[in-house]
């Protein structure tokens, strides 16, 4: 028990001084006061056994299950929580879809073992259609970086000292020609 081994860490050292004492006391008096009180760890199986009771009226493979400070022991006073899990266990789901998938598996081996070349040229096409997928990504993003660009390039008065770095140069409109001088 923990108010038994702060009176022996306390004995165990003698000639401490004073200071050290007074400091193991009241650390071990904390200790004690945050100590929860051994009935509960008979309450939280009680309340655990009754919200399963409960569960299985309606779930019949219902478990609960306390976890959080209650569960590891790690709780701090009497007034601390009981935290329960409820587990709704569909193992026939699971199953049935584990069982699909290797199916679905094994027919696809079966037909590239079949029909090598089909394979392969599947194999192919989903490469080709990630790349695809990835230059599409890439351009809407030059496209946008493009867009960004003569925004602030628009804020900024255009700005370009010289062709070459006008939106034109890099295949973007031309300026706007100077207005006409006033009549």
């Amino acid at each position: 028990r923990l108010d038994l081994l702060c009176r022996c860490t306390h004995m165990a050292q003698p000639g401490a001084d004073d200071a050290a004492a007074r400091f193991e006391a009241a650390v071990c008096r904390l200790a004690l006061r945050l100590q929860p009180p051994a009935e509960l760890d008979g309450r939280d199986e009680l309340v655990r056994q009754r919200m399963e009771r409960a569960m299985k009226t309606r779930w019949r493979n219902a478990r609960v299950a306390i976890f959080g400070s209650a569960g590891t022991g790690l709780r701090v006073g009497a007034g601390s929580d009981v935290d329960l899990c409820v587990i709704l266990p569909d193992e026939q789901r699971g199953e049935r879809a584990r069982a699909r998938l290797a199916a679905a598996d094994a027919e696809l081996a079966a037909a590239a073992m079949a029909h090598p070349e089909a394979a392969r040229q599947s194999s192919l096409l989903a490469t080709a259609e990630r790349e695809e997928r990835m230059v599409a990504s890439d351009l809407k993003a030059q496209k946008e970086k493009a867009a960004r660009l003569a925004k602030r390039l628009a804020k900024e008065g255009g700005g370009h000292d010289n062709e070459a770095d006008s939106p034109a140069a890099h295949g973007g409109p031309p300026p706007a020609p100077p207005p006409p001088p006033p009549p």
